[in-house]
């Protein structure tokens, strides 16, 4: 991770003038997938990677974002959008454009970028940019936005600029991050609670299978929509419901000759994760690690199985693990079809299970995956 000194010297050398730094990590979220856009909870949590930026207001009319991690560098004037060469500079214009619909101008600007959450891996690498962008153009520039209104611009961008229907989990955690903290979020009210995570002689663990499908953008929108289809059924006889999250297992299976097999098992999927989720924040919270993990396992079954989103490479880790002393339970973590799998570990084992991993990764797929401990961190800060 760079320091603030040698971002901002990096800046200094590039523009001639000193910046102000800014940073917002990436995220784990530990139960509740594919909840957050159906309303449903999550319990997500900052991790020690960030994205880190140095701004601050240009003397010209002209943009200039520089990436260094892609040695990229784009200068513009303002009304460009980039082709895919340089797309990483929309999620910056992203949430330009969201400022802007508020009525918010933002003069031109320079920027660099400096970034340890790794692309791909399903910590929300994007969602760290956008929530550090928002968080200090709301500082550079005395926007006097609130925590709550950063995370609206950053999904904003998400949704609207680059296309993605992501719920708002992602920069909700980004920006709200607590360390030593789980976020246990709402996400129909949006009202969260902080739980603490003591796991005492337990760590997380994420292997990152370094791919990415590339079906995983189109499949995520999909989901979304076949969510909605299940909800337009349950409306009919049930005029409360909203979303998947006001429905319960019965109500569920009550209509079930009226779905689709996929229907339901999509609205399965989110309709029990919710419940594993409050099993799961019970659990960690009385120390049950032995039932925490069983919830996890359980959260992968249903993402491969009713929800599909899952794949070989995330499957092989999850099974890996099973059999492992000193692993409590694991599964896929993020949107699916490529990214990290999360598992609840004795820390005194590790070096065990990462070559017990190793071995079986390597068999299958000829490479080994990369691996991160992670520890829980703060929400976007200057630094």
């Amino acid at each position: 991770m760079a320091s603030s000194d040698w971002l901002s010297a990096f800046f200094e050398k590039e523009f001639g003038e000193t910046p102000m730094c800014f940073r917002s990590p990436g995220r784990i979220n530990l139960i509740g997938e594919h909840t957050d856009y159906n309303q449903g909870y999550v319990l997500p949590s900052g991790i020690d990677l960030f994205c880190q930026i140095a701004i601050k207001a240009s003397n010209t009319k002209q943009f200039t974002f520089h990436a260094i991690d892609l040695g990229e560098q784009v200068v513009f004037e303002e009304g460009q959008v980039f082709e895919p060469k340089n797309f990483w500079a929309n999620y910056v214009l992203g949430v330009k454009h969201a400022l802007n619909k508020r009525g918010l101008a933002i003069p031109p600007f320079n920027l660099v970028i400096k970034s340890d959450v790794p692309i791909g891996a399903g910590l929300s690498s994007s969602a760290a940019l956008e929530s550090v962008v928002a968080f200090g153009l709301n500082e550079i520039f005395s926007l006097g936005l609130s925590k709550m209104d950063l995370t609206w611009i950053a999904k904003e961008s998400e949704n609207d600029f680059i296309g993605l229907q992501c719920g708002i989990m992602d920069m909700f955690a980004s920006i709200h991050a607590k360390e030593n903290n789980a976020m246990l979020l709402d996400c129909k009210t949006l009202e969260f609670e902080y739980v603490p995570l003591d796991l005492g002689e337990n760590k997380i663990l994420l292997f990152d299978t370094q791919v990415k499908h590339q079906l995983a953008s189109s499949e995520y929108n999909t989901r979304r929509l076949e969510c909605l289809q299940a909800v337009d059924v349950l409306k009919t006889d049930h005029a409360n419901i909203e979303s998947l999250r006001d429905v319960n297992l019965q109500t569920l299976n009550n209509i079930e000759n009226q779905l689709t097999d996929k229907i339901f098992n999509r609205a399965k999927h989110v309709v029990t994760e919710n419940d594993r989720l409050h099993e799961f924040s019970i659990a960690i919270s009385s120390n049950n690690w032995s039932l925490a993990g069983a919830l996890l396992y359980a959260s992968h079954d249903s993402l491969k199985n009713d929800y599909e989103v899952s794949c070989p490479e995330l499957d092989l880790l999850v099974d890996a693990v099973k059999n492992i002393e000193g692993v409590w339970g694991g599964r896929m973590m993020g949107g699916g079809f490529g990214g990290c799998t999360l598992n609840l570990v004795r820390n005194e084992k590790i070096d065990e299970i990462i070559k017990e991993v190793n071995r079986s990764y390597f068999t299958a797929f000829g490479i080994v995956p990369k691996y991160y401990i992670a520890s829980t961190s703060d929400g976007a800060s200057t630094f």
